[in-house]
């Protein structure tokens, strides 16, 4: 599923979280800095609810480390009060039944139990993006070979979408082509994103583009709490400071998106 590529940001956060397990230890809500479980939580309007539970690890810490915990009680209350128990896949990742039917402006909330606390958070899942339009469906690469002089630039194409309530947007590129090729050498990112702009346009060139075929853009709606993980990302050895979390207990992020796509051919 695309949408798991937006965990680009949650990898970020795990970054800070390691980052922020060489400080000193600080109780909070009965738990220590160091032993507070990490959330990643995205709910998209009919898919499989997931939540992967992980813990902090001090930066000199063994690697191969398992970070997944394993064996909670992963609960979601829907809008209807009805309470869904995940079932632990292993490894600090949990996935829901068919009978969760993740749906949009509806709230949602999440809880378990670790170390005897409750950890908590809540959120409400976007619309979808709406009205959401290319000023064309193909772009044509410049050719940069030798002796041909300056190449001709392709207009850029235009994406539009309403925005009529100040919503966060951004935009996540994908090449779906099962062996592409590439547009020129050292340009191989298959998957471009934006920074999240409450804004109603954006424009793709060539550059955002490293190989030729079919592109699958797609335009995500996101929380302010999950915008607010961009604005967080500049954690350092140098810059330690704690993550933006809207957990409750935890550490990480619970969050509700929604999602448009539009597919544009790069020739």
């Amino acid at each position: 599923m695309s949408y798991i590529r937006l965990q680009f940001m949650a990898c970020l956060l795990i970054v800070a979280c390691y980052f922020t397990a060489c400080e000193k230890p600080v109780l909070n809500s009965g738990i220590s800095t160091l032993e507070k479980p990490v959330v990643q939580a995205y709910f998209h309007p009919g898919r499989t609810a997931e939540v992967k539970i992980t813990r902090q690890i001090p930066i000199n810490a063994d690697s191969a480390t398992s970070r997944g915990i394993s064996g909670l009680i992963i609960r979601i209350t829907a809008p209807s009060g009805t309470t869904y128990t995940l079932a632990d896949q292993g490894n600090g990742t949990y996935l829901s039944d068919s009978t969760l039917v993740i749906k949009a402006e509806e709230i949602y909330q999440l809880s378990f139990d670790y170390q005897g606390v409750t950890i908590d958070a809540s959120t409400m899942v976007p619309s979808a993006p709406k009205v959401f339009e290319a000023s064309a469906d193909n772009i044509v690469f410049p050719s940069f070979s030798g002796g041909g002089g300056v190449p001709s630039f392709p207009d850029p194409i235009e994406l539009t979408w309403e925005n009529t309530d100040g919503a966060y947007y951004l935009i996540v590129v994908e090449n779906i082509e099962t062996d592409p090729t590439s547009v020129a050498d050292g340009r191989e990112r298959p998957t471009f994103r934006s920074e999240p702009e409450q804004t109603n346009r954006y424009e793709l060139s060539f550059r955002n583009f490293s190989y030729y075929g079919t592109h699958r853009v797609i335009l995500f709606k996101i929380n302010p709490e999950y915008a607010s993980l961009y604005d967080d990302n500049g954690n350092s050895s140098q810059n330690l400071t704690t993550p933006f979390t809207n957990i409750t207990g935890g550490l990480g992020i619970f969050t509700g998106i929604n999602s448009d796509t539009l597919f544009v051919e790069v020739e």
